[in-house]
C-alpha cells in the first residue's frame, strides 16, 4: 500500500502518512496486508500528561493524471523542486508500453458514470463496521471518526467521537488475539522465513542496479505502493516478488491491533439527502476507562478506540442510496493494516 487496485489508503497520524512494512498481498483473494507502528502519545501542554495519538484514514479513487497522495518527497538542495508521482492512464485506453514508472488507476467494470466504491471501516475485528463512506472517483476522502448518537437525557443531536490508539495492558491485550491453534510457531516460522528471503532479494536487486530502476524490468504498470520512512522517497514500489503472499491458511486472524478497510463497487444513483443520518452507535458506546498516569514507558500495547464526544452539525452530513455490484461477501478490495507498538515494532 497505499495504491492496490487503483485505490490509495494509508494510516495517518501527527500529520504524516505512518509508515509500512511487510506487505503481504493476496491478488487472487483481492487482500493485501501491512503493519504499521502505533505512534507515541503526545504529552499536553496544559495538562503535562501523554494524550493518545489520533489517527485519521486517508482512502482515493485513483484516476488517470492524478497525482498519488502524500507521494511528493520532502524539498533538499539536491531536488529543489520534488514532484509527486502520477497515476497512469487506464491500460485499456493506453495501449502502449512503457507504463513502468507509473501507478495503474482504477478500472471500472461498467460504463456507468456513477459506478464508485463503498468504503467500509473495521475495528479489531468486530463485525459491525465504524464507518461507511462513499468515494468520489479522484477526490481524497478522510475519515477520522465515529458518528454516534447523543441521548436524549444530554441534549440529543448527533455527535462524533475521533479515532485514537489507547493504550492497554499487555495481559488485556493478549486476551484480544486469537492465540488458538497447535499450529501458530510453525506459520510464524514461515513468515520470519518469507520475511527473510524478501531482504535478500531487495539486496540482490541493489547491489545489481543500485535501486534505479524503479519500475524493473517489466513493461506492465505498477499497482502497488507503500508508505516508508524516507522523506526522500515517500512512497515506494512493490514488487510481486517483495511482497509476501500468504496461503490462506496463513492469514491473520479477525482480532486485536488491527484495522481494516473494504472496499465494495456500486452505482450512486440515488437522491443525495442532506442532514438525514442514522447513527448506529451511541454517544457512550465502547468508552474506555481513562484514569492512569501517562503509560509511555508502562508495560503496555495499544488498542483502537474513541476521543469524547463533540457535537456534529446534521447539515454537514449527506447520504445517497447505492446500488451494489459486488456482493456482501465478495469486496473488490480488503486492505488490513496491522498496527503494533514499539513491543512488536522489531519483528516487522
Amino acid at each position: 500500500m497505499p495504491c492496490f487496485k487503483g485505490i490509495a489508503v494509508s494510516i495517518h497520524a501527527n500529520g504524516a502518512p505512518v509508515p509500512e512494512y511487510g506487505i503481504q498481498k493476496q491478488s487472487r483473494m483481492s487482500r493485501i496486508n501491512t503493519y504499521i507502528p502505533v505512534p507515541q502519545p503526545q504529552v499536553s501542554g496544559d495538562t503535562n500528561r501523554a494524550e493518545p495519538a489520533k489517527f485519521a484514514i486517508s482512502i482515493t479513487l485513483l484516476t488517470p493524471g492524478l497525482a498519488i497522495p502524500y507521494s511528493t518527497p520532502k524539498i533538499t538542495p539536491a531536488n529543489p523542486f520534488p514532484k509527486p508521482q502520477i497515476v497512469g492512464p487506464i491500460p485499456s485506453i493506453a495501449g502502449e508500453r512503457g507504463q513502468a514508472n507509473l501507478i495503474t488507476p482504477y478500472i471500472p467494470l461498467t460504463n456507468s458514470e456513477n459506478e464508485t466504491i463503498a468504503a467500509y471501516i473495521y475495528f479489531d475485528g468486530r463485525g459491525k463496521e465504524e464507518v461507511a463512506t462513499l468515494l468520489r472517483p479522484g477526490e481524497e476522502t478522510w475519515v477520522n471518526s465515529r458518528w454516534v448518537q447523543v441521548p436524549t437525557s444530554e441534549g440529543g443531536g448527533l455527535a462524533e467521537r475521533e479515532f485514537l490508539f489507547r493504550e492497554v495492558g499487555l495481559e488485556r491485550w493478549l486476551n484480544g488475539l486469537d492465540l488458538k491453534g497447535h499450529d501458530a510457531a510453525e506459520k510464524l516460522e514461515r513468515r520470519r522465513q518469507k520475511f527473510e528471503k524478501r531482504r535478500r532479494r531487495q539486496k540482490a536487486r541493489e547491489d545489481g542496479v543500485g535501486g534505479m530502476d524503479i519500475g524493473g524490468s517489466s513493461s506492465r504498470g505498477r499497482g502497488t505502493l507503500r508508505y516508508g520512512a524516507d522523506e526522500r522517497s515517500p512512497v515506494e514500489a512493490v514488487f510481486d516478488e517483495d511482497s509476501l503472499s500468504s496461503s490462506d491458511d496463513d492469514e491473520p486472524p479477525e482480532a486485536t491491533g488491527q484495522i481494516k478497510v473494504a472496499m465494495f463497487r456500486v452505482l450512486a444513483s440515488g437522491e443525495i439527502k442532506k442532514g438525514e443520518y442514522s447513527p448506529q452507535f451511541d454517544a457512550h458506546d465502547d468508552s474506555e476507562d481513562e484514569k492512569g498516569g501517562n503509560g509511555i514507558d508502562a508495560d503496555v500495547e495499544h488498542t483502537t478506540s474513541f476521543a469524547k464526544p463533540k457535537t456534529l452539525d446534521p447539515k454537514t452530513i449527506s447520504t445517497q442510496t447505492v446500488t451494489g455490484i459486488d456482493g456482501p461477501d465478495k469486496p473488490y478490495a480488503v486492505f488490513t493494516f496491522f498496527y503494533r507498538g514499539e513491543r512488536k515494532s522489531p519483528t516487522f
